[in-house]
């Protein structure tokens, strides 16, 4: 008998992927120009987003206006990481891109970290130092800055049972994970917006009496089991 274990999985609507909700947060100390973090920000957003792994909120104005509000409580201070995630799980985000201007000596040091708001874990950090002597040199380190991100490949586990004697070729929304040993545990590392149909397929087609079972929205790092 087939079985599936999961935090209250819930069937998923028809759709390949999900795109993964992303928030971006740029501070500053006072010395750095409004429109200087209108492009750091404004690029970030892009590069995230071309990705296609990644949506930006559509009410990003009202979760700035959140911070903004946060920071006015605060009395001017820093709005910190457990904030930013309480806002973030307001507006239905699942990760926050935070990126801090600082400027030292006439240089620009930009670091960024990004957020899983549901865990409250900085999931991947990066920082560039520059000049940012003109647009086209900002619009480049933000976007760098981005990619380094990005190249962090957010993920969960998926965690594999093959009660079979014979390995199972494991597949989710079509594409292709690994391989499960057969009588054994596999594990896999699959992209935080690969979620959909999963499929286990024996050497000579699907093995008799699969079952398919439905990945709905999943957080990173979380875990997965299947057991087929």
């Amino acid at each position: 008998m087939k079985r599936f274990f999961s935090i209250a999985l819930l069937l998923l609507p028809c759709l390949l992927f999900a795109q993964t909700k992303v928030a971006i947060y740029v501070t500053s100390t006072d010395n750095v120009p409004r429109e200087t973090k209108k492009v750091v920000g404004s690029e970030i957003v892009s590069a995230f987003v071309a990705t296609e792994q990644y949506s930006a909120i559509e009410r990003t104005t009202e979760f700035l206006s959140g911070i903004n509000k946060e920071q006015e409580y605060q009395r001017g201070g820093t709005v910190d990481d457990s904030q930013i995630c309480e806002l973030g799980r307001q507006f239905g985000v699942d990760l926050v891109c935070v990126a801090d201007l600082t400027v030292y000596k006439g240089e620009y040091y930009i670091q960024a970290r990004l957020i899983d708001v549901e865990k409250a874990i900085v999931l991947a950090t990066a920082r560039e130092v520059s000049s940012l002597e003109d647009l086209n040199t900002v619009i480049k380190v933000a976007g760098n800055l981005a990619q380094k991100l990005i190249g962090t490949e957010v993920t969960y586990s998926l965690v594999v049972e093959n009660t079979k004697s014979t390995p199972l070729d494991i597949y989710i929304a079509g594409e292709y994970i690994g391989q499960a040993v057969g009588k054994g545990i596999s594990t896999f590392k699959v992209r935080l917006n690969q979620i959909g149909k999963l499929e286990a397929k024996a050497a000579k087609g699907l093995f008799k009496g699969k079952e398919e079972y439905n990945i709905p929205k999943v957080n990173a790092l979380e875990v997965v089991n299947v057991s087929f």
